[in-house]
């Protein structure tokens, strides 16, 4: 597709530079000049859109960091697809680029054995008798088909009715065409011909170029004072049609010879005309060449999100923000990168210094060094990986000179993720249990995108424990994916007799859930959940079987529900209000079991249009930092701030801000799993235990167990804590 891109480009460009010399220059007599323009502008026509400009704009560019920690991602929230092979997907049955590129490739091939048909007749043709030789050049006895012509080095006269005085003037016609080399023209021009046989300004070209030797030779050739007997000459020689690649004396449109030959020479003031070229090439680069903003690089990432002019301290001493592009990674021992840094308290005061955000680096009191070529190539190449592309596989230089390989993959559902190998080593996709090779890398790019895997990771392939349908012993290093469908519950202390109760109540609920009434009930609720939907209150109920005991049974379609008053908040619905009100209602969730009533949990009560109730999570600010899982888990919700981070750009420490102003650090150690899908001003729920108060607001924790900013899953775990406080379901 790329070279069908860059053809039509070519395309476009010969035409609008034909298009300059058909409105200006072919009616000028400067055909030296026209011959050169004529040709250069072919090159540059090729030329162009393969040119790659670049821009003085800075910006950051985001650069993924090596990676060999498996970790997991975020539950996807859309429905799963299930896949079981990548052959399901269905593509079309009619490749038009393939058969474009043969379409075309059988017109050239077919165009280079009409030129080399042509070159061989030529060759043949040198058996002839020869008439005479002047110096290098020889004089061919010419025939009916192959009249008063050249080619290279070689003239062909047919001299049955000419004379003397005739012959000798063709010949010097054509001892012109080889001593100016017009032959090589004509070549370049036909091999340009067979590149571009679908471009019609390509036969313009090759006209033109023909025309304009013609033009060039009879005005050396006839001179000022013979002209009328060289135009004379011309009409008695006349023949029709065309050479594919020899110069005939006299063919049409002789016409436009003999009215140039006799026209008055153009005066050299208008030689300036040529100067427009420069604006039409300009033109031409900015529209058809790779126009590439020059990116600074950095090894800490993508700075995209900061200002122009960032604020950079380094082991707290202040430094120009062009570091960020020279520094290496290799005396990085942690960095932090506030966008909004000038609101921050600690920077406040640096004043306008931060106002385009804070960059801090600490190498622990290390010399500070810097990026080498090998270390700024490496940079390079990774950049250059546009996101939209699912894998690619780098080599890359160490710098003692070595070589190492990097597979880097952007994950078509979001994030991404890396690792570096030794040549050689052989990589293996791994996708929902199903193994495949680096050649099959197109199959697992549509397959992702099919399954949705919420899961992905890497690391070394003895390591990975998923089941495969392969063995793995041949690789070494895995890259896999898996449609995550597990669930998780808290893991509590029980007796034997909770543990029996628990199990009944499991298979009570699994039997009830193959019931009619479950059926009806759970269409019900997906009815009206997350909707705001009218209701009329017809009843009060203080004896409802379940765990909300009391509320106002409501009734929506004839179909009856429990707005439940007995805990929370919503104690101050029963004095808000009455049997017989109308009432518009957001549903906010919903509980139901065998025998009850759908309980529903409301987001938004109004009434004659105006609100009287709203969850407390919507308008009541908490005077506590977090509370309390059953198996004694804390949780909060808050921002995510102050990003640390290791070199190797994983996340070293983090602030979680809760909106009543307790700030709840957590350190990471580096073997943790990324923070792929979470980045600083993330709404989070965060999960921990052991934390330890080291201020008024303020906690610092060590054993974090999960953060996710999606309330509906438990989001990254730390392998060290999670599966004691959790188990699958």
């Amino acid at each position: 597709m790329k070279t069908v891109i860059y053809l039509l480009q070519v395309s476009a460009c010969t035409g609008i530079f034909y298009g300059f010399y058909f409105l200006l220059l072919r009616r000028l007599t400067f055909f030296t000049v026209n011959r050169w323009y004529l040709l250069a502008t072919l090159f540059l026509s090729f030329a162009i859109p393969a040119l790659t400009l670049n821009l003085s704009k800075v910006e950051g560019s985001s650069i993924m960091r090596p990676v060999v920690y498996i970790h997991e991602m975020q539950t996807v929230n859309e429905p799963i697809i299930a896949s079981e092979t990548a052959a399901s997907v269905k593509q079309s049955n009619f490749n038009w680029i393939l058969t474009l590129q043969m379409v075309y490739l059988l017109i050239a091939f077919a165009s280079i054995i009409h030129l080399l048909f042509t070159l061989v007749v030529f060759f043949l043709k040198l058996n002839n008798k020869t008439l005479v030789r002047i110096g290098k050049v020889r004089v061919l006895k010419g025939s009916k088909r192959l009249g008063n012509s050249s080619f290279l080095n070689v003239i062909f006269i047919n001299d049955d009715e000419l004379e003397p005085e005739e012959v000798q003037q063709i010949i010097a016609h054509e001892m012109l065409h080889i001593k100016l080399m017009h032959s090589a023209d004509r070549l370049i021009a036909r091999v340009i011909q067979i590149l571009l046989w679908f471009n019609p300004f390509a036969y313009f070209y090759i006209r033109s170029i023909e025309e304009n030797h013609e033009f060039e030779v009879d005005r050396i050739a006839a001179g000022n004072d013979n002209k009328g007997l060289y135009a004379s000459l011309l009409f008695k020689l006349a023949v029709s049609g065309k050479s594919y690649l020899f110069h005939g004396f006299s063919k049409v449109p002789l016409k436009k010879r003999i009215s140039m030959l006799f026209n008055k020479p153009t005066s050299n003031m208008k030689k300036i005309i040529y100067l427009l070229t420069l604006p039409v090439v300009v033109l031409s680069c900015l529209a058809f060449a790779k126009l590439e903003q020059h990116k600074k690089l950095s090894v800490l990432g993508d700075l995209s999100n900061l200002g122009p002019h960032p604020l950079v301290l380094i082991n707290d001493k202040v430094y120009d923000d062009e570091i960020l592009y020279k520094i290496s990674g290799s005396c990085i021992s942690s960095t932090g990168i506030y966008p909004g840094g000038g609101k921050l308290k600690k920077f406040k005061k640096y004043g306008d210094k931060a106002k385009d955000g804070v960059v801090k680096i600490s190498t622990n009191n290390n010399p500070i060094t810097y990026l080498t070529a090998i270390g700024h190539e490496n940079l390079e190449k990774e950049a250059a990986v546009p996101n939209s592309q699912f894998f690619a596989h780098l080599t890359l230089k160490n710098e003692d000179g070595t070589i190492y390989e990097k597979g880097i993959i952007h994950n078509p559902v979001g994030g991404g993720m890396s690792n570096e190998f030794k040549p050689g080593e052989k990589l293996a996709f791994v996708v929902n249990g199903k193994v495949f090779t680096e050649r099959e890398v197109n199959k697992v790019e549509q397959l992702i995108k099919d399954t949705k895997p919420a899961v992905h990771g890497t690391g070394p392939a003895q390591d990975y424990k998923g089941k495969t349908d392969k063995s793995l012993d041949d690789y070494n290093i895995v890259f896999y994916f898996d449609t995550d469908t597990t669930r998780y519950m808290q893991k509590l202390k029980q007796t034997n007799d909770q543990k029996v109760a628990e199990e009944k109540s499991k298979r009570e609920f699994e039997a009830f859930k193959k019931t009619d009434e479950y059926k009806q009930k759970m269409a019900s609720m997906m009815r009206v959940s997350n909707k705001t939907l009218p209701f009329k209150i017809i009843a009060f109920v203080n004896n409802q079987p379940g765990i909300q005991k009391k509320g106002f049974k409501i009734v929506n379609d004839n179909e009856e529900f429990l707005l439940g008053t007995g805990y929370g908040q919503e104690k101050e619905l029963k004095q808000l209000l009455k049997v017989g009100d109308v009432v518009d209602i957001k549903i906010f969730g919903g509980a139901f079991g065998k025998g009850q009533l759908i309980t529903v949990s409301p987001a938004i009560v109004s009434k004659n249009g105006e609100k009287i109730f709203q969850l407390a999570e919507a308008d009541k600010i908490p005077d506590y930092a977090f509370l309390y899982e059953a198996n004694k888990v804390r949780f909060t919700d808050g921002q995510v701030t102050s990003i640390e981070k290791y070199p190797n750009g994983k996340w070293k420490s983090a602030v979680v801000e809760v909106v009543n102003g307790y700030k709840i650090r957590f350190n990471i150690k580096p073997s943790a799993p990324e923070f792929k899908n979470i980045e600083w001003g993330d709404h989070v729920r965060f999960r921990f235990v052991h934390e330890v108060k080291t201020g008024a607001k303020e906690y610092t924790v060590n054993d974090w167990v999960s953060i996710s900013n999606d309330i509906r899953s438990y989001g990254i775990k730390n392998p060290d804590y999670f599966f004691k406080f959790y188990e699958a379901v």
